[in-house]
């Protein structure tokens, strides 16, 4: 009798772990498929990413060629960081509709947010400056080597003997 009990247990845990297997292959098979769109808000820019988190697609507007350089690389991150974030949330999703309450689905939706975390609330930027930078002349003829932030001692850049 004990030998039958034992036997039904192990072909229990057979099945569980083959039901198991079915699940998360299944989930897999969902999760290789995504893919998150983030449009900018003012509408210059949209990026795609895969599951992997990786950028599959960048499409601009005219609306770009009102960016300066450093607004577009805030609008491309911005943007990354938010379809990546998606991938986060429809991972946990999948899992927890295919898997709910296995420890290993807790495992998994734990890592997508850990690698793909919800963006920072927007921050105030830096102030740029805007005015041409001033022109300094460092060593040679003139200098008298008296300015403490003269990192070269009075002398010119390329000189051969110290002084």
């Amino acid at each position: 009798m004990a030998a039958d009990e034992s036997m039904r247990q192990v072909e229990d845990a057979v099945e569980l772990a083959v039901r198991r297997d079915e699940q998360f292959t299944e989930a897999r098979r969902q999760i290789d498929a995504l893919t998150a769109t983030e449009r900018s808000p003012g509408g210059a820019m949209e990026v795609t990413v895969g599951s992997d988190g990786n950028v599959l697609d960048v499409r601009c507007t005219d609306q770009i060629n009102t960016l300066s350089p450093r607004e577009i690389a805030d609008t491309v991150r911005s943007c990354v960081q938010r379809a990546q974030a998606g991938i986060a949330r429809e991972v946990e999703r999948i899992l927890r509709a295919t898997a709910p309450g296995d420890p290993l689905t807790e495992h998994l939706v734990a890592n997508a947010h850990q690698a793909f975390p919800a963006p920072a609330p927007d921050e105030p930027a830096p102030e740029v400056q805007t005015s041409a930078p001033g022109r300094r002349r460092i060593g040679g003829p003139g200098n008298d080597g008296d300015d403490p932030d003269d990192d070269w001692n009075g002398r010119p850049v390329l000189s051969r003997t110290p002084r």
